[in-house]
Order: C-alpha cells, then sequence, then structure tokens
C-alpha cells in the first residue's frame, strides 16, 4: 500500500499499473508507450505518486521520437503540466513493475527522456541563467556571445534598410536581406545572419516582426500608420476608480464572454489555444481591428516578445490572404477594415480565429447564414444626444443578441464621440443617459450589461469592468 500525497489514499492491487483511490476512481500509473484519453486520470511514479487528470492532448512534434502524442494534465493545485503517450522509444517508466522511488526512476532515465518530461521547466531556468550575463545576446530564442559577433556597421545597416525600401518595406528574412545587400559575404552564413539580426534590432529605423520560429525584418516607418500609432477609437484612458473587486460571479463571467483587450484575465502557463471565439465590438468594427484579448494573444507567439508581429490571415470561405499586424503594447491586431466592409458585418458578430499549423497563417470565419431581416437595436444621434430605436436589417451570420447594435450614421457618432472626449463626460453620466433611453424599449425596464457595454462604447471607450462595477 502506498500512500499518495493527493486524493486520499490509493492502493494498487493485481496490476501495478492500474490503481484505485478511497473513492473507487480508477487511476493508471503513467507509462510513456501508453495511450490517454480526455478525462483519464493518471498517477505519476516519477512525481511522488500524485495524480491527474487529462484535460486535452494533442500531436506530439519532434521527429527524433517518431508519432507520438502530447498530454495536458491539471495536477493539484491548478498545476498544468505536459506528459508524453503513445511514445515508441524505450523509456524507463514502460517498465510496469517498477514502482521505485522517484529519484531511482530519474536516474535511469537518457538525456532524450528527461528532455521529454523536463524539457521546459530546464529550458526556463536556463533562459534565465543566461539573461545574467552581459556578453550573450538573445534573438529569436538563440544565444551567441557579443564579442563573437562580426562587424555591421553603419554602411551595411544603410544598405538593408535600401533592399527593405525596394520591397515595400518587408518583411524580409536575414538571408534575403544578406543576399540582396551583398554584405558579409566573406563571413560563416550562420554568423553572418545572427551579427545582422543583432545589428538590425540594436536600430530603430528596423522592426522584427516574424512569428514563432521565423525573423523577419520590416521599415517601421513604412509601417501603415495604425500599427505604428493606436487608431483613436481604440485609445483607452483608465478610471482612477476601476471597482472591478466588486464584481459579482455573473458579472466577472460576462467580462470573460466579451474578451475587451483591456480585462486583464488570468490565463494558464503554457496554454495555447487552438481556436479562439470573440464578440465584434464597434470599436474594432469602425478601427480593421480585433481585440487582442488574454486567450487571444496566446496565438501569436513569438520567440520573445516583439512590439509588433506581421501574419496572414486567412478567409476559409474564399481562400483570400489578408496581410494583418499584431500591435502587442496597445492590444489589438490590424488589417481587417476592408473585410469587414466586405462581410457587412455588425457589432455583436461571432468571429472565429483558428490555427492552421502553417507559420504565420491563422484563419479567421464567422458562422455564415442565408441573410433574413431581423429587428435589430440602432443607435442614433439626436440633438447631440445618443438615442436608439429597432429597425429591420439583414442579418447573415450568427451574433449575440445582447451585443448586436447597428449605427444609422457613422460620422454622427464620431461627433459625439468628440463632444464627450471635449467635455470631458463622467462615465457614469453617460451610462445614466443611455439607460435611460435603452428601458424605454424594454417592457420591463430593465437594461443588460452587455447591451450597456456595446452602447457606452460608441460615446467613449471603456472595457466591461469599469461599466459593470458602476451597475452595482
Amino acid at each position: 500500500v502506498d500512500a499518495l500525497p493527493v486524493g486520499g489514499v490509493a492502493v494498487c492491487e493485481g496490476n501495478p499499473a492500474v490503481c484505485a483511490d478511497q473513492e473507487g476512481g480508477r487511476h493508471e500509473l503513467y507509462q510513456p508507450q501508453d495511450s490517454y484519453e480526455v478525462g483519464d486520470k493518471i498517477t505519476f511514479s516519477a512525481l511522488d505518486y500524485i495524480t491527474g487528470e487529462v484535460v486535452d492532448s494533442r500531436p506530439g512534434r519532434n521527429p527524433d521520437y517518431g508519432d507520438f502524442t502530447v498530454l495536458k494534465v491539471k495536477l493539484p493545485g491548478e498545476q498544468l503540466r505536459e506528459f508524453a503517450c503513445d511514445l515508441k522509444v524505450e523509456h524507463a517508466l514502460n517498465e510496469s513493475g517498477d514502482t521505485d522511488s522517484s529519484e531511482d526512476e530519474r536516474a535511469k532515465l537518457s538525456p532524450e527522456e528527461i528532455f521529454i518530461e523536463y524539457g521546459g521547466f530546464v529550458a526556463e531556468a536556463l533562459q534565465e541563467h543566461l539573461a545574467k550575463h552581459d556578453d550573450l545576446v538573445r534573438l529569436a530564442g538563440r544565444w551567441f556571445p557579443r564579442s563573437l559577433l562580426a562587424d555591421v556597421n553603419p554602411g551595411h545597416l544603410n544598405l538593408a534598410e535600401a533592399v527593405l525600401d525596394i520591397q515595400g518595406g518587408g518583411p524580409m528574412s536575414t538571408p534575403e536581406i544578406l543576399e540582396m545587400a551583398s554584405i558579409l559575404e566573406s563571413t560563416n552564413e550562420r554568423l553572418a545572419e545572427f551579427s545582422l539580426n543583432y545589428g538590425l534590432q540594436q536600430d530603430d529605423r528596423f522592426d522584427e516582426v516574424g512569428s514563432t520560429g521565423q525573423v523577419a525584418w520590416f521599415l517601421k516607418r513604412l509601417e501603415p500608420d495604425n500599427v505604428q500609432r493606436t487608431p483613436p477609437r481604440l485609445q483607452y484612458q483608465p478610471t482612477e476608480a476601476d471597482q472591478s473587486d466588486l464584481l459579482t460571479p455573473e458579472l466577472c463571467d460576462l467580462v470573460v464572454e466579451i474578451g475587451d483587450e483591456h480585462s486583464d484575465l488570468p490565463v494558464e502557463k503554457g496554454y495555447r489555444p487552438d481556436e479562439v471565439t470573440i464578440l465584434l465590438t464597434y470599436n474594432h468594427l469602425r478601427a480593421g481591428t480585433l481585440p487582442l484579448s488574454s486567450q487571444l494573444k496566446m496565438m501569436f507567439p513569438t520567440a520573445y516578445e516583439a512590439p509588433r508581429i506581421r501574419f496572414t490571415l486567412l478567409d476559409p470561405d474564399t481562400g483570400e490572404e489578408l496581410p494583418a499586424w499584431v500591435v502587442r503594447p496597445d492590444r489589438y491586431v490590424y488589417g481587417l477594415g476592408k473585410w469587414f466592409d466586405q462581410q457587412e458585418l455588425l457589432t455583436g458578430c461571432y468571429l472565429t480565429i483558428r490555427s492552421t499549423g502553417r507559420p504565420g497563417v491563422v484563419e479567421i470565419d464567422y458562422a455564415r447564414r442565408k441573410p433574413r431581416k431581423e429587428w435589430v437595436l440602432t443607435a442614433i444621434v439626436d440633438q447631440k444626444r445618443l438615442r436608439f430605436e429597432n429597425q429591420q436589417y439583414p442579418i447573415g451570420f450568427e451574433y449575440d443578441d445582447l451585443m448586436i447594435v447597428k449605427t444609422s450614421d457613422d460620422e454622427d457618432i464620431d461627433r459625439l464621440w468628440k463632444q464627450v472626449s471635449d467635455r470631458n463626460t463622467p462615465l457614469e453620466t453617460l451610462m445614466e443617459d443611455i439607460c435611460v433611453e435603452l428601458s424605454a424599449l424594454n417592457p420591463q425596464g430593465n437594461v443588460h450589461a452587455k447591451t450597456l457595454y456595446s452602447t457606452v462604447n460608441r460615446g467613449r471607450r471603456c472595457p466591461p469592468g469599469p461599466i459593470r462595477a458602476r451597475m452595482l
């Protein structure tokens, strides 16, 4: 009988690869050669016999080990870790009768096996250690001694600028720049590439905009204006008293559902979603952008936190490829204005962002349907105040009926926006005025928090937290 540190007491009977806890649940003893499914509970002898539950799985990617599966396992204390299964290589933990101490089992592991189980933790600790050395420089996850870099002088950088200028600003890979500029030709190829990367990184004229595993350069002065400067409708000045600590659990759920980029929501370490669904809001519809919410930003990882990433959005229905930018500092994705207009989307439409498996390419889609006329809440500016009425409009997409709002005249809304900004109208005043108008359209006189968020943001940029906090 082995006393396990979680879930009470567990005993192993008969087959040593299967355990049972005091509540009657069966736990398989982890063996990398076996297969597991979401919902299975696994006990890890190499981790002091703690038990976790499989919450997700994905194909493994490592040519040295053949095809295998990576499990995402939830361990005690909300900790998530990944483990390999369906593994064809030999592994000490595949010996079904082996229930020695974790120290003995770790001593039997080969370097390759250690990497599979503990590589992520080792890499993180190693990165922290290397960052403390002034003579080491890092670019796109690679390290090199500064003293051994090839000399990259201002002339080289000027030639690189000229090459990028000819190509419309970029993006271009470092080997392409080296070849077209004919520089560092007598230097080792990889050394030349790393040295030029470092030189470009230190020069404010250049932006490294590649996605994970790629290094690509762009001239900052040729980037779109709305990449270098945040569109006015996305600019948010935090309120002095957010009061988010006063939100009820129900309102907190709504904050998560809306996915506003200024709602700082916790994300599990290592979380990498394959698909994220968001709600299209008015300010992003007008700016041609997407909110870089806590979940969505995990779909655009880079080797380091580059401030801007150049990538491609793919419309799976038409095959159209849209050049787009992730702007990390101001939390938005730019480049969708034309596409929004073509699709005739409205505030409240559900948008799905999906991984394609191709570096630098992400799908954007929505649930299309045959257009039919429906009654839609419509915002109208009358006597410099925001008014609302229900109007019929053809809708050809799935939407959140509490968020969908059409605007009769965007220029009128712009003038109202400027008026609110110039007068510094308090958020509470704007909310009260809108609530009076909205409640008149509802027989019960109620105003839903989602609807209030969607309408308030036509007069002032504000995330849902401060709005909902002021409703309490």
